[in-house]
């Protein structure tokens, strides 16, 4: 009976926890960057601990509470990773790693939901999403229903998203072991792949890994019903498809495996097929107008061209020697030993031969082609299965030590609590090490080096590194003055912060391998080229207005000698004759603008 309240107890503590954490650090006001604000998350961490183990201690004289005692950790730690993550930010607005790279990329796709509702590319207007947009569409929806900008509320989304996957994991994992169990896994989890920048991916990761046995598998009690199935399936893939598209060979040996074993064929077959109608349905939003845009022109496929430094990583994690790559390799032996006893083994096995198999094929595709296929994220599925997989080989051989620890005498008082304690405060210190930027993380000293949209430096910045500002401020006012205080020109950026503040729709986006194939990258690059050449500036104002793509209404270029440059195409200020653009040339960082008159 009280098993059945551990899923509730961890929801209500979450709840009424995640607040307090969200707030204390603007309560408290340490700065992230020296050491009393580093200190202060592990500090509370401790002490949570240690409460943690006084309360596991007292409960084990009432058995009946423990799992409730568990669900009420897992919501409590779930909230502290958002204290902690929260503490890395506080004193700047901005996301992990600032406005760079992604990170840039998804507060533009947040800025664009905040004035659309239907699924679109964050840069180039009119064409759909490439990218899985529920975390950036839920976020621009936010903001505009609370009236914030939106790529204020990335940062605290990625918290948030983080600390609930925690949560969520627990919740998926309750279902097929106890609660303490589930309190590991979930944590674990975390440890594999918990980069806050990814946050949309952390939660997919977490939920995925109990997904698939609960919904392809054979798990003790019983499969995941096909209604939650699919939708927990079409929220994934509106989410981040990677893990399906990597697995995909491993779901259908997992179960053309279960099949085998199960009484009612059928029925199975039933139950798959409709948890992946429902799925379907769920994310019909986003998957029909990417295959409807990709049936009309094929797109151009270019984001998976990016010559990332893990695509030489290791692609065998479990062989790291730290104890993440300890508890990997137990999981992968474990689940070979197991694989005819253990419900979760064939799952696992099938997770993590399957990505193997798809990375094994995209690194021969990637040699005769330069297409990635990101074959190189695989290593987050298979370090996140196998690390559940070392969690869930330990449980099933500890009945035995115990039975050993019996014949000699009685077993200690406190090994199980202490044997769930060590992995939760294991990870609580590792990430906090990898996500303070005290303590080193890279990434959360980019979101206080980030300057803000009127030039000034957030509260904490560090005096290195210095991120080059794009006059933000000085650009709205300019096109405003020029165009009026609601207008939304169509945009050719030299940088691609200026969509992540501003929902205009852009052109082109800057980075090619990060450009979506709905947008043709290479098409449109080919269009500037030509225009780049036109001499004539009643020509060039014409073509400009009239390109494949549509009309070119500003230019937001930079001075590069006596050229105007976006990436590597060179304009020249005679082209932009007056009488059709009014040009502003005294914007900081050498940044030009050449607005299109009415």
């Amino acid at each position: 009976m009280w098993s059945r309240h551990a899923g509730w107890a961890a929801v209500a503590a979450w709840a009424v926890a995640t607040p307090v954490a969200m707030a204390l650090p603007s309560l408290l006001d340490l700065n992230p960057l020296a050491p009393r604000g580093a200190v202060l998350p592990v500090g509370g961490l401790l002490l949570a601990a240690l409460a943690g183990l006084c309360a596991l201690a007292a409960v084990q004289r009432l058995r009946p509470y423990t799992q409730v005692a568990a669900g009420v950790a897992a919501g409590l730690f779930a909230a502290w990773i958002a204290f902690m993550l929260r503490a890395a930010l506080h004193g700047t607005p901005f996301s992990f790693a600032g406005l760079l790279g992604d990170q840039g990329r998804m507060s533009a796709m947040a800025t664009r939901y905040s004035t659309s509702l239907a699924s679109t590319d964050g840069i180039v207007s009119g064409v759909p999403s490439e990218y899985p947009p529920l975390f950036p569409w839920l976020v621009g929806r936010t903001a505009a229903l609370v009236d914030v900008p939106a790529w204020r509320l990335v940062g605290p989304a990625q918290i948030l998203t983080v600390s609930a996957a925690v949560l969520i994991a627990f919740l998926l994992w309750r279902r097929m072991v106890a609660a303490p169990v589930a309190l590991v896994l979930a944590a674990v989890s975390l440890l594999a792949f918990g980069d806050p920048r990814k946050a949309h991916e952390v939660i997919v990761l977490m939920a995925f890994l109990p997904w698939v046995p609960a919904t392809f598998g054979g798990p003790p009690r019983g499969r995941l019903h096909w209604l939650p199935a699919g939708l927990i399936g079409g929220l994934m893939a509106a989410s981040y498809l990677g893990f399906f598209i990597w697995s995909a060979l491993g779901l259908l040996v997992l179960a053309a495996v279960t099949m085998r074993t199960v009484a009612d064929r059928r029925r199975y077959l039933t139950h798959l097929a409709l948890a992946t109608l429902v799925a379907m349905v769920t994310a019909a939003w986003y998957l029909v107008p990417y295959a409807w845009a990709l049936a009309g022109d094929g797109g151009q496929l270019v984001s998976d061209m990016f010559n990332s430094p893990s695509i030489t990583g290791d692609p065998f994690p479990f062989v790291a020697a730290t104890p993440l790559g300890v508890l990997q390799l137990t999981g992968l032996l474990g689940a070979v030993w197991y694989r005819r006893a253990a419900w979760w083994a064939t799952p696992i096995l099938c997770l993590v031969a399957g990505a193997y198999v798809y990375r094994a094929i995209a690194m021969l595709r990637y040699v005769a082609t330069g297409h990635t296929g990101l074959f190189y994220h695989t290593s987050r599925l298979i370090g996140g299965a196998l690390a559940v997989a070392g969690v869930l080989t330990l449980v099933r051989a500890f009945p035995r030590l115990v039975d050993k620890l019996a014949t000699r005498g009685d077993v200690p008082r406190g090994v199980g609590v202490v044997a769930i304690a060590l992995p939760l405060a294991w990870t609580g210190a590792t990430y906090w090490q990898e996500w303070m930027p005290y303590t080193g993380g890279r990434y959360p000293v980019l979101a206080h080096a980030e300057p803000l949209p009127d030039g000034t430096r957030t509260k904490y910045a560090p005096a290195e590194p210095v991120t080059r500002r794009l006059p933000i401020d000085p650009i709205r006012a300019a096109v405003a003055a020029a165009l009026g205080p609601d207008a939304t020109p169509r945009t050719l950026s030299y940088d691609e912060r200026l969509f992540a503040y501003l929902p205009w729709p852009g052109y082109i986006a800057v980075d090619r391998t990060a450009a979506a194939s709905t947008s043709r990258w290479d098409d449109r690059h080919d269009v500037l080229r030509r225009l780049a050449a036109d001499s004539d500036p009643t020509a060039f104002a014409h073509n400009s207005a009239h390109t494949l793509f549509g009309r070119i209404d500003l230019f937001v270029l930079r001075r590069t000698g006596a050229d105007w440059t976006w990436q590597e195409i060179r304009f020249r200020p005679a082209q932009f004759d007056q009488t059709a653009f009014t040009v502003v040339t005294d914007l900081p960082g050498d940044t030009v603008l050449a607005i299109r008159r009415r």
